[in-house]
């Protein structure tokens, strides 16, 4: 079985169609093949910083590389509403005015069950059978199972009257993950092995549950109210045991648990997030989870005429942070153009917005200092950035190589801290587009690799102007074979 591509557990994705949109000034055009795609074949996910990720059946679909532009796809009949894909993969039925069957998915754990769904639809079925029963030998009817793959949740049953439950999945050389829980019964989490086409027929006895009390509290020990507390059997472990939330006294309540050792992981928005280790037992006592309260960054994206701008892009970057080991902090506006974002340390911070051309300029000066954590901005994307316009010739007179991208690196504070790329066309034209003012210095590029420039414009100076074109008067001549 191939396996699939598993993503970064972050906050779960909550994407609408609508959310997908864009309005540009001039679209961009789409710089990948959109040969017609089976959509049964075919997944897509939005991710956080807005672009489409899609997967495909088959060899593993490559993510662009950073410094690539993301490849666009524009509607026919609206060519000023275009989405983004941040996967070479660009496929119409991911699109919102896109008429059949989409392959879009509104969040990141549907996507990885479809993922997987696709992938192993060929493969013999196997049924897990089993019952259930408590301590006493009672039949226990409602209980939930849940099953994983890999991290990613495929299947769910409800067991009948009888205790008993099926469950239908697919022949599979790595063992499932199997989940049972039932009000007033310890939590069981077992492995499945289902590498042979016929039933798996297990008996589960849930013995009676243990509770954990706790409380979650600030730096000066007051309580934190509505923290998500979770229980999971170890810090890696992507399946939880069960989960609670604190009231308005930061006391939180977890039943379901086993005599055992857990970890309790504690998170809210605006607090950075802590685990500790405990022993749940008769008699256990309390657990004291301490969280640390951290900086917030939230407002509005308008455009020109006051209207908000969904999806717009975010960047926020520490002042004086403009070297290469400090990276923004880069996210997207909602559909009501409202944007928030956690996890800042006290310090003065530059943010800017973009929406295609158009762009915060110059950038909003936020400060967050202590017991000042949370700021609020409004941000209007009104400054039509600049165009960047030349050409490259190989010293060897060899065809430009595919794939080749001019790249302006920005070295004023004021400047958009994300790599201004344009791709190179055969004849060696290129054109960057949306370049805040400021210097830049130029380079050309295969991925991460840098054609040596022999002569020609080295920096590119871009003015104040708004929407101003700067036009390259020599060509860049670079080696014909770039350095690592």
């Amino acid at each position: 079985m191939r396996s699939f591509p598993l993503l970064a557990l972050a906050a779960l994705l909550v994407s609408l169609l609508g959310a997908c949109q864009r309005t540009r000034d001039t679209p961009v055009a789409l710089d990948v093949a959109t040969a017609p795609v089976d959509p049964r074949d075919v997944r897509c996910v939005e991710r956080p910083e807005g672009c489409i990720f899609c997967d495909r059946r088959g060899a593993p679909t490559p993510m662009l590389d950073p410094e690539e532009p993301p490849s666009s796809l524009c509607d026919p009949k609206e060519p000023a509403k275009c989405i983004d894909f941040c996967s070479r993969l660009a496929p119409e039925c991911a699109a919102p005015w896109f008429r059949g069957s989409t392959c879009l998915l509104g969040s990141e754990e549907d996507f990885r069950r479809e993922i997987f769904r696709r992938d192993t639809a060929d493969r013999p079925e196997v049924v897990l059978m089993g019952r259930l029963t408590d301590d006493a030998g009672r039949r226990i009817e409602g209980a939930k199972i849940r099953v994983w793959f890999q991290g990613a949740a495929v299947a769910d049953e409800v067991s009948g009257k009888d205790g008993s439950f099926r469950v239908r999945l697919r022949l599979a050389a790595a063992p499932y993950a199997v989940r049972i829980s039932h009000p007033g019964y310890a939590t069981e989490i077992t492995e499945a092995r289902l590498d042979k086409p016929v039933p798996a027929i297990r008996s589960f006895r849930l013995g009676a549950e243990s509770t954990l009390r706790g409380r979650v509290v600030d730096t000066t020990g007051a309580p934190v109210p509505r923290v998500a507390v979770r229980a999971s059997r170890g810090p890696e472990d992507v399946i939880e045991i069960s989960a609670a939330q604190t009231g308005e006294d930061g006391q939180f309540v977890i039943t379901g648990l086993e005599s055992r050792r857990y970890v309790l992981s504690a998170s809210r928005f605006g607090w950075l997030p802590a685990s500790v280790r405990t022993v749940v037992a008769v008699g256990s006592p309390r657990v004291t989870i301490h969280l640390t309260r951290t900086g917030v960054i939230r407002g509005t994206v308008l455009d020109i005429d006051r209207e908000p701008e969904a999806n717009a892009l975010v960047v926020a970057m520490l002042s004086g942070g403009f070297g290469a080991t400090i990276s923004p902090i880069i996210w997207t506006t909602d559909a009501y153009g409202k944007f928030a974002q956690d996890r800042f340390g006290p310090g003065t911070y530059y943010l800017w917005a973009r929406q295609g051309e158009r762009l915060v300029y110059p950038p909003e000066k936020i400060e967050l200092a202590e017991g000042h954590l949370d700021v609020e901005a409004e941000l209007t994307v009104a400054h039509k950035g600049a165009r960047v316009r030349g050409r490259i010739s190989v010293s060897s007179s060899l065809p430009v190589a595919p794939e080749t991208r001019a790249v302006l690196v920005g070295r004023s504070p004021l400047a958009f801290p994300r790599k201004a790329v344009g791709d190179v066309d055969k004849g060696g034209g290129f054109t960057i587009s949306g370049v805040l003012p400021g210097r830049y210095e130029l380079s050309i590029r295969v991925g991460p690799r840098v054609f040596p420039i022999i002569s020609g414009p080295r920096e590119v100076e871009v003015p104040i102007e708004e929407g101003a074109t700067v036009d390259l008067g020599e060509t860049i001549w670079v080696r014909a074979r770039p350095e690592e």
